[in-house]
């Protein structure tokens, strides 16, 4: 009598175990993955990140020593060697750097506020100077260039516009709300960097000092 029951139970969970259905929500699960971005501790800054694209060696794009979440990293000097005097007026090609000018800016705010990137001579000594004397007429473009940035950068990009530099500061970048976010290089080919300069001018070593302003919000 015992064996008869326990084979009866056995058949019995067969069948119940056969008749089970399994919905596909059954078979699924969840999880999470986080993280948390935060902008860079103000007593610990990170220094300038190394230029997109390095031109020269040794380089031409001077580091400026900047600090922040907000910064210019480097600025390019520019050398037009030297040129003999005409009798009309020239336009004169940069020759260094060899490649790129360039001013590379990081935003590492994380905000999205936007920001704005001007160039100017400086108030003090405008234009080309040499000792006392000043390069009459001078003219220096910098050219529209390309905005530049590391790879798989998911910000949108900053504008850039040609430039004739002069006493009053002048947009040369910008980025709008949600854009230029991360590190970028304003790349002007060096081959369209031009100084034209006008006969009637004295013979000398002459230096323009340009001063490059970055701030926080959009133009």
């Amino acid at each position: 009598m015992k064996k008869t029951i326990l084979a009866a139970a056995l058949i019995s969970t067969t069948l119940l175990a056969g008749t089970l259905s399994v919905h596909a929500d059954d078979l699924n699960g969840k999880s999470t993955a986080k993280i948390g971005l935060t902008t860079q501790d103000p007593d610990h800054p990170v220094g300038p990140i190394n230029p997109i694209d390095p031109d020269d060696n040794p380089p031409s794009n001077d580091p400026t020593g900047n600090t922040g979440d907000l910064r210019i990293d480097y600025i390019s000097n520019i050398d037009f060697g030297t040129q003999t005097i005409s009798g009309k007026t020239e336009t004169y090609t940069a020759q260094k750097p060899a490649l790129r000018t360039e001013a590379q800016i990081s935003d590492l705010r994380g905000t999205g506020a936007g920001w704005n990137l001007q160039v100017n001579y400086a108030t003090e000594k405008p234009g080309f100077t040499s000792e006392d004397k000043t390069l009459n007429g001078a003219e220096l473009t910098l050219p529209i260039g390309t905005p530049k940035t590391v790879a798989d950068n998911s910000s949108a990009a900053p504008a850039t516009n040609e430039v004739v530099v002069n006493n009053a500061a002048q947009n040369i970048m910008t980025a709008a709300a949600n854009a230029g976010l991360g590190t970028w290089a304003d790349e002007m080919d060096t081959a369209n960097v031009s100084l034209k300069v006008p006969s009637g001018n004295l013979v000398g070593d002459y230096t323009a000092t340009l001063v490059w302003t970055l701030s926080d919000a959009p133009a």
